[in-house]
């Protein structure tokens, strides 16, 4: 009964380990790494910088939900800019993001950014089809809180001046 038992409990964790070694596959089609979802590269300031077309400083002024296709819901979060560090833009820039809500059907996608109405954020963007994309995932997305700390350890001032450092270097 016991070795009836390691068995099936053998052959689950092989059947689990195969699964998950497809779809971790780097060459693989439709990878989690490619479609957005599951693992992201760590990046660091200096490489979200490099990666950026456009580093923006703003508040969320609007959130909306939408479906493309079968399952692809998408978030497009409006900035209203306050400064530009790095790119162009106006008044406005929009962010689409993979995953949101739609009647009552949900995609949650794990290395998202998650922006809020109202919030106010240091965003590393990508020109992409009508909207921005964050660079990095969630990575690319800093925090501004009411003290005016990004990310709670650095002032606004500061981390701007980080910023304007590393693209001096580029």
């Amino acid at each position: 009964m016991k070795s009836h038992l390691f068995i099936s409990v053998l052959v689950c964790l092989l059947v689990l380990a195969g699964m998950a070694g497809c779809a971790l596959s780097p060459g693989a089609p439709n990878t989690p790494s490619q479609s957005g979802q599951g693992l992201v590269e760590k990046l660091t300031l200096d490489e979200l910088t490099l990666r950026a077309d456009a580093i923006l400083v703003g508040e969320v002024t609007d959130i909306a939900n939408y479906q493309e296709g079968e399952g692809n819901i998408y978030t497009l979060v409006t900035l209203s800019v306050e400064q530009t560090i790095k790119g162009e833009s106006e008044g406005e820039a929009v962010i689409r993001v993979l995953g949101g809500e739609v009647n009552g059907q949900v995609l949650w996608v794990e290395d998202a950014p998650r922006f809020q109405s109202g919030e106010r954020a240091v965003v590393f963007l990508n020109n992409g089809e009508g909207a921005f994309a964050v660079v990095g995932g969630f990575q690319g997305k800093f925090t501004i809180d009411k003290n005016n700390m990004v990310s709670g350890n650095m002032s606004l001032t500061e981390f701007i001046e980080q910023l304007r450092n590393i693209l001096a270097k580029q």
